[in-house]
């Protein structure tokens, strides 16, 4: 199997060092536009398996001739650059997981079709995995009701907003802002995030928890319309809302062009500057947190997930749950395992059999989900 990777930041380099550990991959081939990126990649995953090149993914013709090489691709770009990769797996015909979602990629449907693509967006952890676990359990009990409740924290947060960035500032702050999709009787309405603030607890260690609903719901909002009540939840450590809460309400989250020094900027802009360092403080140890809920009546499904950052080798809690996931995907999809065209979201690509062999995977390296019925 020969496999892509589109980026080589905190997620794909986690998934390119997975599928170059994989016996099923025989080389993988690594993009960025980041040359001292890729040279540290390169470092730290070593041997034959693996090479590299530096690339501008906004060239869509260019992008759409190098993708044409490979059995399967993971997408693991950042927001401002994941149509344009789409768009040109979607002209050269390729099969692609990307672990990020955007509204857009549910219309590349019929093109991909007519080209022989396939694409599997937002198959990370949420989005993703939480709604693959969730569309199991709706399935086995006819759910009517379903909560995603996801976060990743660090495990020693420091102040003031004891919080540590696990992916992009940018899609950290759309968390906050965007209003978010729910489902409640039936409909999608939307709803503020910090709105909806609530404290949740889980077991010790991790204790009491804030959540909040967002706009991570992604394909959720397409295949699963006959839900009664559906969202997806933010977690965070308690006292994060309200500080996020105050910048926000006076306006450092703004989109509106000011000007600074002769230049048109607007404060989310520089919020984005400034906060990603702040938040980019403290060790890497991180955990990510999540909780999914299926209901039907007084039937219950929950599955519980508690994982921590691999102290062996190096890799943060969310790079394993996002990136083992897509990588884990991506190789059913190399393998055959997974087959089709057109747009294929992660909950029905990853139908029966296919959940067990995934979460038997993210066992072998680490991410254990337990499941509990009531």
């Amino acid at each position: 199997m020969k496999a892509g990777v589109l980026g080589s930041g905190m997620m794909g380099s986690v998934m390119a060092r997975d599928l170059a550990s994989s016996p099923e991959v025989d080389s993988v081939t690594v993009s960025d536009i980041d040359e001292q990126r890729l040279a540290r990649l390169k470092q730290i995953v070593g041997g034959r398996k693996l090479s590299v090149e530096t690339r501008d993914t906004k060239d869509r013709r260019k992008t759409a001739d190098f993708l044409k090489g490979f059995d399967v691709v993971v997408s693991a770009l950042p927001h401002g650059v994941v149509h344009q990769a789409d768009l040109a797996a979607v002209d050269s015909g390729t099969k692609m997981v990307n672990i990020a979602f955007e509204d857009e990629q549910m219309e590349l449907d019929s093109e991909a079709r007519r080209n022989g693509a396939l694409l599997i967006p937002g198959c990370g952890v949420a989005p993703g995995l939480g709604g693959i676990l969730l569309s199991k359990a709706v399935a086995e009990i006819d759910a009517d009701e379903g909560h995603i409740l996801v976060g990743g924290v660090p495990q020693n947060p420091l102040p003031p907003f004891d919080y540590k960035l696990v992916f992009s500032i940018v899609g950290l702050l759309r968390e906050y802002i965007d209003d978010a999709r729910v489902f409640r009787d039936g409909k999608v309405v939307k709803v503020k995030p910090f709105s909806t603030l609530e404290t949740v607890e889980f077991p010790e260690p991790v204790g009491k928890m804030e959540a909040f609903c967002t706009d991570g719901l992604a394909s959720l909002v397409y295949t699963m319309g006959g839900m009664r009540v559906l969202d997806e939840k933010t977690l965070r450590w308690p006292g994060h809302v309200s500080k996020m809460n105050v910048l926000m309400d006076s306006g450092y989250f703004s989109k509106e062009k000011l000007s600074f020094g002769g230049a048109m900027v607007s404060p989310l802009e520089m919020s984005w500057a400034v906060l990603g360092g702040k938040l980019a403080e403290g060790d890497a140890k991180d955990m990510t947190v999540m909780r999914v809920i299926a209901k039907a009546g007084e039937k219950k499904i929950v599955f519980d997930m508690v994982d921590r950052y691999d102290q062996e080798r190096g890799v943060t809690s969310m790079g394993k749950t996002t990136g083992y996931t897509g990588s884990i995907v991506a190789q059913m999809v190399g393998s055959g395992a997974i087959q089709g065209k057109g747009v294929l979201p992660p909950e029905i690509a990853v139908k029966g059999k296919l959940v067990g062999r995934l979460l038997s995977e993210l066992s072998a390296r680490g991410v254990e989900i337990r499941e509990t019925r009531s």
